[in-house]
């Protein structure tokens, strides 16, 4: 007979069902509200033991079981609902107020730990600050030396020294030019970290003038590396590392621990400071490697006024010097052209302050050879202006004998090659010798300065000049002499590279065509006439914009 009982499981099922999915809800209130929805463990573990004897109860078909559970549960439940029935609002505060003490108590000690933490970042500052100043304190006095940027790095490699009480340290800068790195600085005892050129002999003399006047790449050596890196680097145990190169078996080769620590401003690296120590001493350690860096990035920040103030005294020695040479060079300058049967001559020269490169003459031989000559000495200011009255001077003498062009600009070459100062003696030179009976002309040129030639009969303009050496090269330099023969209407034009490569406001250059059509198209024009419209054009052309060569153009024309 079927009662009621025998629908029991269907409860059962339910009851575990209900269990599990109250358990669910409530383990996701815990997770998604932790703070706001405080739910007991009591809750949880009544889910779970009415949830088993549901279970069991069911499969064992035994009722008693699942009673059992309810019991349980029940008889867990009573305890904590007592607690919070009994549980007073004062008891509550009081809680409160302990937990707040506590987490008081937390904030206390973390802030007792920020402040140690604080005071050691505010040393650790001060202590910079206090290089810094006291670094660029004694950079001022390195102002008004002659070599103030070797004497300060030599005073900064001492102060480095005796910071890490290093054996040896070198300071090596960039030259953005060749891409290299070049010592600048150089005291104690360091073992070269790079491979030494295999034909050097390996005596101490030997080694450290090698390396006080090496230039490095950027790459295959550790000064390389360090300043494409940026970042400084410790080498406590050199035998160890691959980046140190040994050398040999001597004792002044042996490497030791070193530190290397690159100078740089922001994005910049300016060059690299590196430190060492022998091998029968201490090895760096951590903290050398901090105080070296310290000081390090105190040089670094001192070189950019230092540089500012080399660059402000060398262009304010170079205008100095400018302004006097641009004066003296007016006076070599012809003031007024001799007159030249059956020729026109015109001329003119841009002087660009401090240059003082160019200069022009016209030299009487007799009474019917004329010299012409253009010359763009290298250089600036006073340099150059010595050289400028050296060549004067020898042409001026030379051109009175019977030699050939090439020939007079052979002698100017060697003595100014034989001269022994340490003045640089280059010079681009146009020398022309014209025979006014028999309208003949002996053309030689040395480096750039070209020679365009305008034949009247077929209306064509062409470069006759060679390219060659500059003057002042090589004594054994040889120079080739150009004959021609001169009509009516012919002209001859000279001109420094200063004008063909003048720039425009779009930094493009006049070019020989422009020269070359200006001349043509005023080829009826007497040879004044020529230049002054070559002077326009130039003028027309470059605008504002600024240039940085002497312009200078001398134009004969044969009437």
């Amino acid at each position: 007979m079927t009662t009621i009982d025998s629908f029991i499981n269907v409860p059962l099922l339910a009851t575990a069902i209900t269990g599990l999915i109250l358990f669910i809800f409530l383990f996701l209130i815990k997770l998604r509200r932790p703070e706001t929805n405080k739910v007991s463990f009591v809750y949880y573990l009544d889910c779970v033991i009415i949830v088993a004897g549901a279970i069991y109860s069911y499969i064992s078909k035994l009722n008693f079981y699942f009673v059992c559970a309810i019991v349980l549960a029940e008889v867990i439940m009573v305890p904590y609902l007592i607690i919070r029935a009994l549980d007073t609002p004062k008891r509550q505060e009081k809680r409160a107020e302990k937990k707040a003490a506590s987490e008081k108590n937390k904030s206390i000690l973390d802030n007792t730990i920020s402040k140690a933490e604080l005071q050691e970042i505010e040393d650790k500052f001060q202590n910079r600050l206090d290089v810094n100043n006291d670094l660029i304190a004694k950079l001022s006095t390195f102002f008004s030396s002659d070599n103030s940027l070797e004497n300060y790095l030599e005073y900064c490699n001492t102060l480095l020294t005796d910071a890490v009480k290093a054996d040896g340290c070198v300071i090596l800068m960039s030259d953005d030019y060749d891409n290299t790195l070049a010592v600048k600085s150089f005291k104690g005892d360091f073992p070269p970290p790079y491979r030494l050129p295999d034909d050097l002999p390996h005596k101490p003399i030997r080694v450290e003038t090698n390396f006080k006047f090496a230039h490095f790449t950027l790459a295959d050596n550790i000064f390389g590396k360090v300043f494409e890196g940026k970042k400084p680097i410790l080498v406590a145990d050199s035998v160890k590392d691959p980046r140190i190169y040994q050398n040999g078996p001597e004792e002044f080769l042996r490497c030791g621990s070193y530190i290397f620590i690159p100078i740089k401003q922001m994005d910049d690296c300016l060059g690299v400071i590196a430190l060492s120590r022998n091998p029968q001493n201490d090895k760096f350690t951590k903290a050398d490697l901090d105080s070296a860096t310290v000081l390090a990035d105190a040089v670094s920040m001192t070189m950019k006024p230092l540089y500012s103030f080399l660059a402000y005294a060398e262009h304010t020695e170079l205008n100095k010097d400018g302004t006097t040479a641009t004066k003296y060079q007016k006076t070599l300058i012809p003031q007024k052209l001799p007159v030249i049967p059956n020729t026109s001559i015109g001329c003119f020269s841009n002087n660009v302050e401090s240059v003082c490169g160019d200069y022009y003459d016209v030299v009487i031989s007799r009474r019917d050879k004329f010299s012409f000559v253009m010359a763009d000495v290298a250089g600036k200011g006073m340099n150059s202006l010595i050289v400028m009255i050296m060549i004067r001077a020898i042409l001026r003498l030379a051109v009175n004998t019977s030699q050939k062009a090439a020939t007079i600009i052979e002698w100017a070459n060697k003595s100014l090659c034989n001269d022994s100062s340490k003045i640089d003696h280059f010079a681009s030179v146009a020398l022309i010798n014209y025979n006014s009976s028999t309208k003949e002309a002996e053309i030689a040129t040395c480096g750039n300065n070209p020679v365009f030639h305008y034949v009247a009969a077929t209306r064509e303009i062409k470069q006759i000049s060679l390219p060659s050496e500059p003057m002042g090269v090589t004594k054994e330099t040889v120079y080739e002499n150009i004959n021609i023969k001169l009509s009516a209407g012919d002209i001859l034009a000279t001109c420094t590279d200063g004008l063909l490569e003048s720039l425009n406001e779009n930094s493009i250059q006049y070019s020989a065509e422009s020269l070359k059509n200006v001349i043509k198209k005023n080829c009826n024009a007497n040879a004044k006439d020529i230049s002054n419209r070559v002077k326009d054009d130039l003028k027309k052309y470059c605008g504002n914009a600024q240039q940085y060569d002497d312009q200078s153009l001398l134009v004969i024309k044969i009437q």
